[in-house]
């Protein structure tokens, strides 16, 4: 399966950590059952999958670095 890129994965990312915000906060600012349970579990999966997808991009990037990096050091080497 090919991922999205990664502009559409940070927008992803960033609105689904948007939608976790509120969820906590209201568990916050009332903290009884049914505001806590909400956050520690939907709250919780939307952030945490948030943050993963924000890690794929990441890490996405860093591999293209080293590739890049890694092309550029193949054309600067001497030739004897």
């Amino acid at each position: 399966m090919k991922l999205p890129e990664d502009r559409t994965l940070l927008r992803i990312a960033c609105v689904m950590g948007l939608l976790a915000l509120p969820l906590m906060v209201w568990s916050v600012l009332e903290p009884t059952v049914w505001p806590v349970l909400v956050a520690l579990t939907l709250g919780q999966a939307i952030g945490t999958l948030s943050f993963v997808l924000y890690l794929v991009v990441v890490v996405r990037d860093l591999d293209v670095v080293k590739r890049f990096r890694g092309r550029a050091a193949a054309r600067k080497e001497p030739t004897a």
